[in-house]
């Protein structure tokens, strides 16, 4: 009976464990939830980043052990994903609430108190231990005692100095020391960066490679000496005033670091070249010209000393120009240039008839944001107004016009102008000793402010003056008298025709000009805009004579080759007040 009993047990031990094994590997119907309270922002989110529960969420369940497994371990998971911000003494707990159709894992987090810097101990040795750069990094970056010990910053700036190490040409820096020690009973922490620099790294020589062009020429794109110290700045401005330059397709800059000599690094530049003819074609349409054709023709390169030779031929309903142009590098041939051009422009709208020659030679200087343009030319023009006979008028001008540019874009569309403004200066005149049929002196000045109000909004601000003084206005053709009127100038009113009229009603230009305008533009959806403005602006011979005014609607495509504008604009001060459509393309600067 014994031996009976004990069989019975055994079997009952047989049929229970596997039971009891089945209930905890066993998979559930049940989905799985994850749930963290406590902590929220950038806490909750690196939390559940950390989290390897996760993965799992709306998920069937697997068995109970992995359950229980991973939500154990996800406590020192959270605890983890906290300490980059500074809580090591937070505590997290967690319970399993189980029902037929969800399992939630519930964890409630406790964060203490933050730790925060006590001592910050950053040692710059070798040559950047004067460098003024690595001064200014460390008193930017450095933590302060106090600060929340967060990783980020303390990473930062392990970074930032390597990062400035190596765009000062300390080739040999290293970091020595790196280390943090965290007091949990106090909630500070200690950190110690010991940052050896080794010698700062000079350029060497800078050689070019398989270039069609002079020595000579490549070597003015330089704006670096032999021996002065490194920086990756001006290489890489070197590769950027190469690659713009028109004249090569590709442009790689190496410093060959291997083959320094004396701390001093040679410059290996590889260039490829770019095709040397550019053809053009196009048409477009504006209000202001009509229908139009663009024909071109560019020659990158016309000898090995980097004289260009560029020609375009624009056909409009309004105006046809031929114009050559022959530039020849300057001193720095990224920002310098001469240039002899050569213009034809007939000129056929509104009963004013105009054909112009003009032959100039142009002296370009840029200076950052400023850019210079001294200019002597000599024209001859022969225009109308009306019936009344043509003139002809000769002029040598010497002119000169400065131009400053500032502006931000929007981060993520160099399209967008966010702030900036553009202010222009211009002079030129002549006289009747130098080949001048009469004599005259011009000045004109504008400016364009756009000013972000706030995500949405945006107020563009517009202004031009000109006046000149003359002996016998009567001389001088329409491409040196004032005119308003048209896309760019007061909209609402047709292409040049706000100004004096002559007997037959023809505007025939003034001496005195005055142009603004006021909008404000709204982001409705990406890339696109509405606006309203009011334009104020006339043409006159004398400053006191009144001002046109127009008020308009329009919309803006903020597209991949630059804003396109339409607006409708109505001319007030017109019988009727008349409405204009007015088609434009290009930067709002």
């Amino acid at each position: 009976m014994r031996y009976i009993q004990q069989w019975v047990i055994f079997l009952m031990m047989v049929i229970v464990v596997p039971a009891h094994a089945q209930t905890r590997w066993q998979t559930s119907e049940a989905i799985l939830k994850v749930e963290i309270t406590g902590i929220e922002d950038e806490l909750l989110r690196n939390a559940q980043l950390f989290l390897s529960l996760k993965e799992l969420e709306n998920k069937q369940v697997p068995s109970l052990f992995r359950v229980r497994y991973l939500a154990r371990q996800g406590e020192q998971e959270i605890l983890s994903a906290l300490e980059p911000f500074g809580f090591y003494n937070a505590s997290v707990q967690h319970q399993i609430n189980q029902t037929a159709d969800v399992w939630l894992i519930q964890y409630q987090v406790e964060l203490g108190n933050v730790t925060t810097y006590n001592q910050v101990t950053v040692d710059i040795r070798g040559a950047a231990e004067d460098d003024a750069a690595f001064k200014k990094l460390v008193t930017a970056l450095k933590p302060q005692t106090g600060q929340v010990f967060e990783h980020q910053s303390y990473e930062r700036l392990k970074t930032s100095l390597r990062s400035l190490a190596a765009e000062r040409g300390y080739y040999d820096a290293e970091l020595l020391k790196h280390e943090v020690h965290v007091e949990t009973t106090t909630q500070t922490a200690d950190a110690t960066l010991l940052f050896d620099s080794g010698e700062r790294y000079q350029f060497g020589p800078t050689s070019f490679c398989c270039s069609f062009l002079e020595d000579e020429l490549l070597h003015r794109f330089v704006q670096y000496e032999s021996g002065q110290p490194f920086t990756t700045r001006s290489l890489l401005e070197l590769q950027i005033d190469l690659a713009g330059s028109g004249y090569f397709s590709s442009v790689e800059v190496s410093p060959q670091w291997q083959q320094a000599d004396n701390q001093e690094v040679p410059i290996e530049v590889s260039l490829s070249p770019n095709n040397r003819n550019r053809y053009q074609l196009g048409v477009g349409y504006g209000t202001d010209t009509g229908a139009r054709v663009t024909l071109g023709f560019d020659r990158r390169w016309v000898n090995s000393r980097g004289h260009r030779l560029s020609s375009v031929l624009r056909l409009s309903e309004v105006q046809n120009t031929g114009f050559v142009s022959y530039v020849i590098p300057g001193r720095n041939p990224a920002r310098d240039s001469y240039s002899y051009t050569g213009e034809v422009t007939d000129r056929s709208f509104e009963q004013q008839q105009s054909t112009l020659y003009r032959t100039a030679f142009n002296d370009i200087r840029h200076y950052d944001k400023w850019h210079r343009t001294y200019q002597l030319s000599y024209q001859r023009e022969n225009f109308a107004f009306g019936s009344e006979p043509t003139t002809s008028s000769n002029f040598l001008i010497p002119a000169i016009e400065w131009s400053l540019i500032d502006s931000a874009t929007v981060q993520d569309n160099r399209n967008m102008i966010d702030d900036g403004y553009r202010l222009t200066l211009s002079l030129q005149g002549g006289h009747d000793s130098f080949l001048s049929d009469t004599n005259f002196i011009s000045a004109k000045v504008g400016a364009k402010w756009i000013q972000r109000l706030n995500d949405d909004w945006r107020m563009l601000l517009r202004g031009e003056v000109g006046a000149l003084t003359v002996d016998d206005f009567d001389l001088l053709g329409p491409t040196l008298r004032f005119f308003a009127g048209g896309d760019h100038s007061v909209r609402g009113y047709a292409y040049q025709q706000l100004g004096p009229k002559n007997a037959e009603g023809v505007v025939i230009g003034g001496r005195y000009l005055v142009a603004t305008s006021v909008e404000f533009d709204y982001a409705f959806k990406p890339n696109w805009r509405l606006a309203v403005f009011s334009d104020f602006g006339n043409s006159m011979m004398d400053w006191d004579e009144s001002l046109k005014q127009s008020v308009g609607v329009g919309v803006r495509w903020i597209s991949p080759i630059g804003p396109i504008r339409l607006d409708l604009a109505a001319a007030i001060d017109e019988p009727g007040s008349p409405w204009r459509l007015h088609l434009t393309l290009g930067p709002d600067l």
